[in-house]
């Protein structure tokens, strides 16, 4: 069996075990169509080490952060407040004082995957629907809150939840001065959580998994190419990759930023040709994908002919 029939084989057994159904080998051929012949093999590679957080992982980790980021501390203040405790009872009927003054806020605009997250996170978790709010409800939310959670899929330089919350956190420090706020993530890197923490007055930042510089696909330790076949030339997937994306990119902030000098455009294209701040991920969600990933495989926009893998829906702040 050569190389590209093995790759196929991959990606359909990650299609049906892991991917949901949702890559067909019709959507993969149309894909591949994007590149050059002597690109495909290179670009069929990276599809097959493309890592896809299944409805059914995204809703385990949904559990952990509900469970490990919030529940459990609020228990173990409880326990210590009542003489360490083991009173179920008493727990419970603490913990749901707390839950009334607790807001889950959605981030961005409803319609966004904000919103897809906090309902499984609400059904997941058995919480009541009146704590979720969006964004303008938190000023009108009774003036007892005393937690603010904001919940996320992805933290990759931690630029964008930095420009959100310079308008959504005045309200709260303004309006609920004695609030705690809290930032939850499926996933996070070290350095993108670092930075909220210093650029926000957010108290608590975590992430369930955190990704670290082996998961940017042309970092030295990458484990993108750890175990390639001979076949795989990284140089030339750092080629086309980059020139595609750099193109694709520059499609949307031509029309996104018409208002920016031309060669301003043109440098946040060649930063962003590998994902947001170069962010070099190959991940994607079953709800989006996030623009840290290479734009070649989530390009979904009306400017350029390109057929995405793995779509993404831009979030509006």
């Amino acid at each position: 069996m050569d190389l590209e029939q093995k790759l196929h084989k991959k990606i359909k057994l990650l299609n049906e075990t892991l991917w949901d159904g949702k890559i067909t080998y019709k959507k993969v051929m149309q894909w591949l169509s994007n590149f050059e012949d002597d690109e495909k093999i290179h670009a069929l590679y990276l599809l097959s080490q493309c890592i896809f957080f299944n409805d059914f992982q995204i809703k385990q980790l949904l559990i952990s952060i509900y469970r490990d980021f919030f529940e459990y501390p609020h228990i173990e203040n409880i326990r210590r407040n009542n003489a360490n405790t083991l009173d179920d009872t008493i727990i419970q009927n603490e913990l749901k004082k707390i839950l009334n003054k607790t807001r889950f806020v959605i981030v961005g605009n409803p319609s966004e995957s904000s919103a897809r997250l906090m309902y499984d996170f609400r059904t997941q978790n058995k919480l009541k629907k009146d704590l979720f709010i969006s964004e303008s409800e938190i000023i009108t939310s009774p003036k007892e809150i005393e937690h603010f959670v904001f919940l996320d899929d992805i933290c990759g330089s931690g630029n964008q939840m930095v420009s959100y919350t310079k308008k959504v956190i005045p309200i709260i420090n303004t309006n609920f001065p004695s609030a705690k706020t809290y930032y939850f993530l499926l996933l996070g890197t070290k350095e993108g959580k670092e930075y909220i923490r210093s650029n926000t007055s957010i108290n608590i930042v975590d992430s369930v998994l955190e990704l670290d510089n082996s998961f940017r696909i042309f970092d030295s330790n990458s484990r993108v190419f750890k175990s390639k076949p001979d076949e795989i030339d990284v140089g030339k997937i750092h080629t086309f990759t980059g020139r595609e994306g750099k193109k694709l990119i520059a499609s949307i902030y031509n029309r996104a930023y018409s208002i920016l000098p031309s060669h301003k455009r043109d440098a946040l294209s060649e930063r962003d040709k590998f994902g947001y701040k170069d962010g070099q991920f190959l991940l994607a969600f079953n709800h989006n994908t996030p623009d840290n990933t290479l734009p070649v495989i989530w390009y979904n926009e009306d400017d350029l002919p390109w057929y995405a893998i793995f779509k993404r829906a831009h979030k509006i702040y």
